[in-house]
């Protein structure tokens, strides 16, 4: 199966500590790659290397065939990544459809208007209203979105991060905070989801981890010790030492 997303042995130091040593993964179209690990293993840093967020010292990102490990993050989100943080980064005296329309710009390249245009523009408008309905949130849209619950706070980075229609969706953490009922109905947002668009995850709730990904690759101290299907990585003995055997049995 064609390859979306290549790592090709990234590293990252931060001073003399190694965070990311040598990764090398592939999201596969169609897919939902997730990358597990214990606090501190360099999942969050990895995304970032991804996103643009922190810059490769060595090795590739590859999207679609392009090198862009040189790119900015916003020249990375313009080529087709799109991307979901820890800490939802909306902002809340603004509404849904505001929220939606700004992200919209964004990936059209015309941030440099941020204020007072987006929400002015009807092509950004329908954009963003495609997203919300597709994130169950078209009947909220005129509501501000600090008055959102935690989990459609969730649903509206998904659709915010989704509204340029990106060719590979990066997920950080996206069930935090949720309560067991959210995360489930988050969880199916996600099986639908990923139908369209590849992802990469990084998430701690293992039940959402076995259901949405078609591979996972376990990280301890910056290097992946295991890649392989939910059923490989259980039985995976460097798997289940790193995380799985404390985490998830």
């Amino acid at each position: 199966m064609t390859a979306i997303l290549t790592l090709e042995g990234l590293v990252k130091n931060f001073g003399s500590l190694r965070v990311t040593d040598n990764v090398s993964l592939e999201l596969r179209s169609n897919e939902c790659h997730a990358l597990i690990g214990p606090n501190g293993a360099g999942k969050s840093t990895l995304i970032n290397l991804v996103s643009g967020s922190l810059g490769v010292e060595k090795g590739k990102v590859v999207l679609d065939g392009t090198d862009i490990s040189s790119y900015s993050r916003p020249q990375r989100a313009l080529a087709g990544l799109g991307r979901t943080f820890q800490i939802t980064t909306i902002i809340p005296g603004f509404t849904v459809l505001e929220n939606a329309a700004l992200s919209a710009q964004a990936k059209d390249g015309s941030s440099h208007r941020f204020f007072g245009i987006a929400a002015a523009e009807e092509a950004l408008n329908e954009k963003a209203r495609r997203a919300l309905a597709a994130f169950d949130l078209g009947h909220r849209q005129n509501v501000r979105a600090g008055d959102l619950s935690h989990g459609e706070h969730r649903q509206l980075e998904l659709a915010m991060a989704m509204v340029g229609d990106p060719k590979v969706l990066l997920l950080d953490e996206p069930m935090a905070g949720m309560g067991m009922g959210e995360g489930r109905a988050l969880t199916e947002t996600l099986l639908t989801l990923k139908k369209s668009t590849p992802m990469l995850l990084v998430e701690h709730d293992m039940e959402a981890v076995f259901k949405l990904a078609d591979r996972i690759s376990v990280l301890a101290s910056g290097r992946i010790v295991a890649t392989g299907t939910p059923d490989e990585v259980r039985a995976d003995e460097d798997a289940r030492a790193a995380y799985l055997g404390s985490e998830a049995s």
